[in-house]
């Protein structure tokens, strides 16, 4: 048997690519033949390209598990048609109506992404999807089977690990609140909503208080109206963006935030919310899509309004006997839903039951 795991673009340290990679760690423990698909990919192992699937996946017990989260004929096509068991994996399509103001070829890739989903659902694939919000998706689109729900692996592992990278923080260990916001600078998140939110915080209790957003600028046209808000606020001096990071730093910054927030509009999953549960650091956020599905009762939920979420930051902040009350809860909800661990013996329930 072999299993070949396809995507579009595979890379170490972004969430698809985190649970594809995972998947593959937990099938070769086992001596399992496993065999990586994309056209792109930044993976310190070998990828083969998309043309090789049908040569490679030809026995009835082979499998292929799809991962699929933006527009891809090739996958798709490939979950319709291989002779072999086929699985998709479903991370959710962005809505393009998001990126509409921003760029129009992203906009082509998620409404073709959008067209695939209903393709998928009507296929005979087996069907799973990250969170309860992606499998309501696929039941949305025609699916009329049952879609498994399995939660993404993830890299906290290597955060819990990790040496702290002291350095990457040693200019913000000033006294001041800090406020992490981990993702991408895209419309989805919602990142004005953060900083007008922040900005609102610092007016009300601590004017020092600083806005850390953790993401690349994937679409220049969205971070440079994200750079407006943060002039228009006055926040230019207390609103940091680092780009990407690795995981030392990543976890010196979580562990140096008073609280980590979400904004988006829309999530998949959001994996920010299982690090920042790991790794002790309160979370406050807007409950759109699956950010109450997997926060669950470690998160303490807002409005969309940056009067309601600094209330909230200052709630988090401010009381001990909350913060020590969420993080337990936050630590045990780790535990029992997102730990790697966890999250590979329903991978391995699934993958038995083809």
């Amino acid at each position: 048997m072999t299993v070949g795991l396809a995507l579009p673009t595979l890379n170490d340290g972004d969430a698809v690519g985190n649970d594809v990679l995972g998947m593959a760690r937990a099938l070769r423990r086992r001596g399992i033949d496993v065999l990586l698909f994309a056209w792109n990919s930044q993976v310190n192992e070998p990828v083969r390209t998309p043309e090789e699937l049908p040569q490679c996946l030809t026995r009835p017990d082979d499998v292929l598990i799809y991962h699929h989260s933006i527009g891809c004929e090739w996958g798709v096509r490939a979950a319709e048609t291989l002779p072999c068991r086929r699985v998709v994996k479903y991370h959710n399509v962005t809505p393009p109506h998001f990126f509409a103001d921003f760029n129009a070829e992203v906009v082509r890739g998620c409404e073709q992404g959008v067209r695939e989903v209903k393709r998928l659902a009507k296929s005979d694939a087996v069907l799973w999807a990250d969170s309860a919000f992606n499998a309501a998706d696929l039941t949305a689109a025609g699916a009329n089977r049952p879609v498994e729900v399995l939660p993404p692996f993830h890299q906290t592992d290597a955060l819990l690990e990790v040496e702290p990278d002291r350095g990457a923080v040693g200019g913000l260990d000033d006294w001041a609140t800090s406020i992490l916001l981990v993702g991408r600078l895209v419309p989805n998140k919602n990142i004005p909503l953060a900083v007008r939110a922040v900005a609102e915080y610092a007016r009300r209790h601590d004017p020092r208080t600083r806005l850390i957003i953790v993401g690349d600028r994937p679409v220049p046209e969205c971070a440079a109206a994200i750079d407006a808000v943060i002039r228009a606020e006055g926040r230019a001096g207390q609103v940091l963006v680092t780009g990407k990071v690795t995981v030392a730093q990543l976890k010196a910054l979580y562990l140096t935030s008073d609280a980590l927030l979400v904004t988006s509009l829309h999530e998949g999953f959001c994996v920010p919310l299982v690090e920042a549960m790991a790794l002790l650091t309160p979370v406050v956020a807007v409950p759109n899509a699956a950010v109450p599905g997997t926060g669950g009762d470690a998160v303490l939920y807002a409005d969309p309004t940056p009067e309601a979420l600094a209330a909230r930051l200052h709630e988090v902040i401010a009381d001990d006997a909350l913060r020590q009350a969420q993080l337990t809860r936050g630590r045990r909800r780790y535990a029992e839903h997102f730990d790697n661990a966890a999250i590979e013996r329903r991978f391995l329930a699934l993958f038995d039951a083809l």
